[in-house]
């Protein structure tokens, strides 16, 4: 809609005739109907007339004016000129936080695709342990697999001591596996009811967890997001003076 237009529109809704409204502003109705016929451009005092009769602010009578050559044409008139440039500013923060969002999401998608991709925070990798059975107080930890070095008997007593220990050795033997989320050593020490168990480092497995998998979904979907974003800046922040 060009500026006359406008005008003409806005005294229509009010229901005011040519000579009512030039008399309002404090013109001649000729001048007007030039106005309204876009066949010329008021003055700053005149438009700030107009506004006034009209009861109207800038803001709204200006944001229907989409044409490039009508805006063009306003820029003439400081007040105009000064919002047009207010405008443009507050579109320009608009648009430069706009840019900020979509860096932003760019950069959490990647974060979050390799936090699922590497699996460094939520860990796939499981640390098994075994323990033959529980040690009882005094005996050293490695009981159950050197029970038969540990036999200290004459040599005519040894053989039946030795069935004797392997019977117990064998009675005693409670194998105990178990798989840790975090890596505890070669081996360590738990107290346990009796005594303790010592258990030892047998491998690594590794546990699917889907938490990874939807990490790595959410950063493409965010990335896709950042990037459209940047695609459509230009169309959504497109402006016509």
């Amino acid at each position: 809609m060009t500026f006359g237009k406008q005008l003409k529109k806005l005294r229509s809704e009010r229901n005011l005739s040519q000579p009512q409204l030039a008399e309002l502003v404090g013109i001649e109705q000729s001048y007007l109907s030039k106005l309204e016929n876009d066949k010329s451009v008021p003055s700053n005092e005149i438009f700030r007339q107009i506004l006034q009769a009209l009861n109207i602010k800038i803001a709204d009578f200006l944001k229907s004016i989409n044409s490039a050559s009508d805006k063009q044409n306003l820029v003439q008139i400081p007040d105009v000129e000064l919002w047009y440039m207010q405008q443009d500013n507050k579109n320009f923060k608009h648009q430069r936080r706009y840019l900020y969002f979509c860096s932003a999401l760019i950069v959490l998608a990647v974060t979050l695709f390799y936090t699922g991709f590497s699996k460094l925070v939520f860990s796939e990798v499981r640390y098994q342990y075994y323990s033959a059975g529980v040690i009882l107080e005094g005996e050293p930890k490695n009981i159950f697999h050197e029970w038969s070095r540990m036999i200290d008997a004459p040599i005519g007593q040894m053989a039946d001591l030795r069935r004797t220990k392997e019977v117990e050795m064998t009675n005693r033997k409670d194998e105990v596996e178990i798989d840790m989320p975090m890596y505890l050593g070669k081996s360590y020490m738990q107290t346990v009811e009796g005594g303790q168990r010592h258990f030892s480092e047998r491998g690594t497995i590794n546990i699917p967890r889907a938490i990874n998998s939807w990490l790595q979904v959410l950063g493409v979907l965010l990335f896709a997001c950042g990037v459209m974003g940047f695609v459509l800046e230009r169309k959504l922040f497109s402006t016509e003076r």
